[in-house]
């Protein structure tokens, strides 16, 4: 991740834009603290495919869960063993 201050940004505002373009993570610091990262905004249409996309693993990731065995044990329970393994 390159970091850049306002200072260096604002004479550089072009290439850091490229580097964004490119690919590279651009974050703009301000005294010293990084305040601000630079983004591709995606052009027509990708933000669509894009929204798809997640729908799509979110379902999957739902059917994971639902094919998954529901826990017999309370979370507490679970806690309980962990921590009677760690003192044996």
């Amino acid at each position: 991740m390159a970091r850049y201050s306002v200072a260096t940004t604002k004479n550089n505002l072009s290439s850091l834009i490229d580097k964004a373009l490119a690919g590279e993570e651009v974050v703009i610091t301000r005294h010293g603290k990084p305040t601000v990262a630079m983004s591709v905004v995606p052009q027509d249409g990708e933000a669509e495919v894009d929204m798809e996309l997640r729908r799509e693993w979110m379902e999957r990731l739902q059917q994971l869960r639902d094919s998954m065995p529901s826990a017999k044990l309370s979370y507490l329970e679970i806690k309980k063993l962990e921590q009677a393994d760690y003192e044996h």
